[in-house]
C-alpha cells in the first residue's frame, strides 16, 4: 500500500473523530431542544415530537425531507453541526426554523414551479427570508463573515450559519436605501431577489421566462435599475431537499396528517387551534379541491377512448394462451383539439392557467394536440406538443364568437375538442352544420374560476370550473 493512501485514510480518520459526537450527547441536546420548543411553543413543539428525526452526516447542517416511500415529512440534522456548533438557543431556533417551511406550505409551493438552478437557490432564500423573520436566536455567524454582503456564505468551516435576514436587504432608491419590507410571502422576496441578482448568467436558464426589475439597485451596492448584485449567490442555513417528483397530493396529505397527529399530542382542538395553523388546514383543503377537478378533467379524456377500442399486439401476451396468441392493450389516445379564448374578458393569469391545463391534459393524451387561440375569429391554429412554449406575442385580444372556431370541430371532427373559456359568449346553432343522424364532436368546456359555468353550449358536452383560489 502506498504512502499516499496510507496519509489520505488517516487524514479521513482525523476528520472523522473530529466531527464525531458521543451518543449520550447527541440524544441529550436533542431532547432538551424540544423540551424547549414544546415549552415555548406548545403546538410547534407538538409537530416536531410527531416527525421522524434523524441525526445524519450527510446533510452539513439539517433540512426537512418528503419521504416520498413513507409518504411522510422527515427531519434530518447533522449531529456536529447541531451539537457543536450550536448554543441551546440556536438548535431551538433551527428545529423551528424547519418545521415553519411545513407549516408555511414553501415545499408544496416551491417544487411545482420549473426554475433553473440558480433561480431555485434564490426561491430557498426567499423560503428562509420569509420566516427568519419570526424566529428568534437563529444561528448569525461568526466574526469572519459578519462583514459580508447580505446572505453571503461563510468560508469558515466551523461558521455556525450566517441565517437570511431581511433586514438587511435594501434598495437603492434616489440614492437612498429603501429596506424592503418585512411580514411578506416568499414569492415577494422572490421576485425581489431576481431583480437584485439579474445580471447573473445562470438565473435566466432553464426554466420560467425573464421578469424585469421595477425597483433600481439591489443590497445598497447596485448601480442603475435593478442591477444590484452580492458577491456571488446567497446561502441557506439548511438544506432543501424538496423533491419536485412527488406528488402534490402524497405532500397535502402528508402535511394534513401531520398537523393533526400534533393536535392529538396538544390536546388542541380544531376550534382551539393557532390561527394560522387553521389557515395552513384551509388551504389545503382548497388546493386538494383544485387538484380534483384536474383529476376529473383527466378522466373525462380517458373515458373518450372506447373500452372496445383495442389492438392486438404480439408484444403483449394473450391472458389466455399466453405468447402463442398475440395480446391487446388500448389503442392510441384520441385526437385532441384545443380551443383557448383570449378574448378581453380572460386575464393573463387565467390565459397562463388555461396554457397549463393543456399540458396537464398532454400528459395523459397523445403527448400532442393542434392548438387554437380564438376570440371573435380562430387566428391561430398550430400543431403544439407537450412543454413546448408559446411565443406570447402571437396572443390576441378582442369579443368573443365561438362560430368560426365550432365550424372548425365540426368539419375536423376531433376525438374531443377542449375549449378554456370563461363561459360568455353567445349560442351558436351548431346543428345546422349536423347531417341527418350526425352528433357534434364530443367538447368539454373548461370555465375559468371567475367564469360562467352556466353558458349556452352546455347540450355539447361535460363543463368544469375551476375552483376559486384562496388569496390568502
Amino acid at each position: 500500500m502506498s504512502n499516499d493512501v496510507i496519509e489520505k485514510g488517516q487524514a479521513t480518520k482525523e476528520a472523522m473523530e473530529k466531527l464525531a459526537v458521543p451518543a449520550p450527547e447527541m440524544e441529550s441536546c436533542l431532547a432538551t431542544a424540544l423540551y424547549e420548543c414544546q415549552r415555548d411553543e406548545p403546538f410547534n413543539g407538538a409537530v416536531l415530537q410527531s416527525m421522524t428525526i434523524t441525526y445524519t452526516y450527510q446533510v452539513p447542517t439539517a433540512g426537512v425531507a418528503f419521504n416520498s416511500d413513507q409518504k411522510k415529512w422527515d427531519l434530518y440534522i447533522n449531529p456536529y453541526f447541531f451539537c457543536k456548533r450550536l448554543n441551546r438557543h440556536e438548535r431551538r431556533a433551527v428545529l423551528f426554523h424547519e418545521i415553519y417551511h411545513i407549516l408555511n406550505q414553501h415545499p408544496i409551493r416551491v417544487p411545482f414551479r420549473k426554475l433553473s438552478p440558480k433561480r431555485t437557490q434564490l426561491m430557498n432564500v426567499a423560503a428562509d427570508m420569509a420566516i427568519n423573520q419570526f424566529i428568534k436566536h437563529l444561528p448569525a455567524g461568526c466574526p469572519s463573515c459578519k462583514g459580508n454582503p447580505p446572505g453571503q456564505p461563510c468560508e469558515n468551516p466551523d461558521c455556525p450559519g450566517n441565517c437570511i435576514d431581511v433586514k438587511k436587504y435594501a434598495d437603492i432608491v434616489r440614492g437612498q436605501q429603501v429596506p424592503w419590507k418585512e411580514n411578506m410571502p416568499m414569492e415577494h422576496y422572490y421576485e425581489k431577489l431576481l431583480e437584485m441578482f439579474n445580471d447573473d448568467p445562470g438565473v435566466d436558464g432553464e426554466g420560467d421566462g425573464e421578469e424585469e426589475g421595477e425597483g433600481e439597485g439591489g443590497s445598497g451596492k447596485g448601480k442603475g435599475k435593478g442591477k444590484g448584485k452580492g458577491k456571488g449567490m446567497p446561502g441557506t442555513i439548511d438544506q432543501h431537499n424538496w423533491d419536485a417528483s412527488s406528488e402534490e397530493k402524497d405532500l397535502l396529505d402528508a402535511t394534513e396528517d401531520l398537523v393533526k397527529r400534533a393536535m392529538v399530542k396538544s390536546s388542541f382542538s380544531h376550534s382551539s387551534l393557532p390561527g394560522f395553523v387553521q389557515e395552513l388546514l384551509d388551504q389545503i383543503k382548497a388546493r386538494r379541491a383544485e387538484l380534483n377537478y384536474k383529476h376529473i378533467l383527466m378522466s373525462i379524456l380517458k373515458k373518450s377512448i372506447s373500452a372496445n377500442a383495442r389492438k392486438h399486439s404480439w408484444t403483449r401476451k394473450s391472458r389466455r394462451f399466453g405468447f402463442f396468441a398475440p395480446g391487446t392493450r388500448e389503442a392510441e389516445m384520441p385526437h385532441l383539439d384545443v380551443y383557448v379564448d383570449t378574448s378581453g374578458s380572460i386575464s393573463i393569469e387565467e390565459a397562463n392557467e388555461f396554457l397549463g391545463i393543456v399540458d396537464e391534459f398532454l400528459k395523459v393524451g397523445s403527448k400532442k394536440c393542434t392548438l387554437n387561440m380564438f376570440h371573435t375569429d380562430n387566428y391561430y391554429r398550430e400543431k403544439h406538443r407537450l412543454g413546448e412554449k408559446l411565443d406570447m406575442k402571437k396572443f390576441q385580444s378582442g369579443g368573443t364568437d365561438l362560430t368560426e372556431s365550432l365550424k372548425l370541430v365540426a368539419e375536423g371532427r376531433p376525438d374531443v375538442a377542449l375549449w378554456l373559456t370563461d363561459g360568455y359568449y353567445s349560442d351558436v346553432d351548431v346543428e345546422k352544420w349536423m347531417g341527418v343522424g350526425q352528433k357534434f364532436p364530443q367538447c368539454v368546456f373548461v370555465i375559468s374560476s371567475s367564469g360562467e359555468k352556466n353558458h349556452p353550449l352546455l347540450r355539447l358536452g361535460q363543463t368544469v370550473q375551476i375552483p376559486v383560489k384562496d388569496k390568502k
